[in-house]
């Protein structure tokens, strides 16, 4: 009995090890105590979304929303979202590890970090995280995706310029303001890597597009 009660216990500290160590911080740029500890929780509940629930802005769940659902006319409440997004990702790829190698504070309630995430294909990607200090809590705010292509089309809606990015087969609306560099520096034909996240709060069109962060000319 005591053998078996003993191969238990074994049993299931190896799995949660196993399962501890697919979640790997490295050491990189120096970040505040606070925000890191805000990153830790928020990778170690990746694959449980409801489990971040506190840490994330409602904000940041519309995102998430959209870009999973590709439907800008379905307007669930943010726990219906929450909901969509936790049943979505039982099908998902885990999250193998995370790296975060980039940090910047935009001011006293906004910081950036880019983090490169490993997935249990071994598929990785970069992605670019807004957190925002919000009642004297940290949350995340903004998820912005990179993008390769080509400038495909670049057009006006009111005060903002859009672009088009990608190829024949897939791309993505991106929009600046016009009086951004962005704006005046890219024309069509330009091959581009962009930075944006899902614009979720402004409606220019019943279209998803994404706010630019930032985008650099690829030779």
């Amino acid at each position: 009995m005591q053998l078996s009660v003993w191969k238990s216990w074994f049993y299931k500290k190896r799995h949660s090890n196993k399962a501890n160590s697919m979640y790997i911080v490295e050491k990189g740029p120096a970040i505040p105590e606070e925000i890191r500890g805000v990153i830790d929780r928020f990778f170690l509940t990746y694959n449980h979304f409801k489990g971040a629930r506190s840490l994330q802005t409602d904000t940041f769940i519309k995102e998430v929303f959209y870009a999973t659902k590709q439907d800008p006319k379905d307007q669930r409440t943010i726990e219906e979202m929450e909901a969509y997004i936790q049943q979505k990702n039982v099908h998902r790829l885990r999250l193998k590890s995370f790296v975060v190698d980039e940090y910047l504070s935009i001011g006293e309630k906004v910081c950036m970090i880019g983090v490169t995430r490993e997935f249990s294909n071994n598929q990785r990607n970069r992605v670019l995280y807004f957190l925002k200090k919000e009642d004297q809590s940290w949350r995340f705010h903004h998820i912005a995706r990179s993008h390769h292509g080509k400038v495909l089309d670049k057009f006006q809606v009111n005060e903002q310029t859009g672009f088009v990015v990608g190829n024949e087969k897939a791309a993505l609306l991106f929009l600046t303001h016009s009086g951004s560099a962005d704006a005046s520096t890219f024309i069509l034909g330009d091959y581009v890597h962009v930075e944006g996240y899902l614009e979720v709060e402004q409606e220019v069109s019943s279209q998803l597009y994404y706010r630019i962060v930032r985008m650099n000319r690829v030779h």
